[in-house]
């Protein structure tokens, strides 16, 4: 799994300081990051952040999962990776 770019982290912050709990619609999103990224930017960050697992959509809405919890989601794999790396070299 890749890491966020600036830009997705920038975004991802943005939206978290306005909707944390609220939730909130494609269309929302755009009016509020409209000042800083075009439609296009937004809509392929949105939709590479659900594929990600950060945005959860549901009914019509889309959440955030809190970063913490999506860093617990890609470190595990990952450590088991360098785990089973750093065995196979030291085997």
């Amino acid at each position: 799994m890749k890491w966020l770019k600036k830009r997705d982290a920038v975004i991802y912050f943005l939206l978290w300081k306005k909707f944390r709990d609220t939730g909130f619609t494609l269309f929302e999103a755009y009016s509020h990051l409209d000042p800083y990224f075009s439609k296009k930017i937004t809509k392929s960050t949105i939709r590479y952040m659900l594929r990600a697992g950060l945005l959860i959509n549901k009914d019509g809405r889309m959440y955030l999962l809190p970063l913490e919890e999506y860093l617990e989601l890609i470190s595990l794999p990952y450590l088991k990776r360098r785990a089973s790396l750093r065995h196979r070299i030291q085997g």
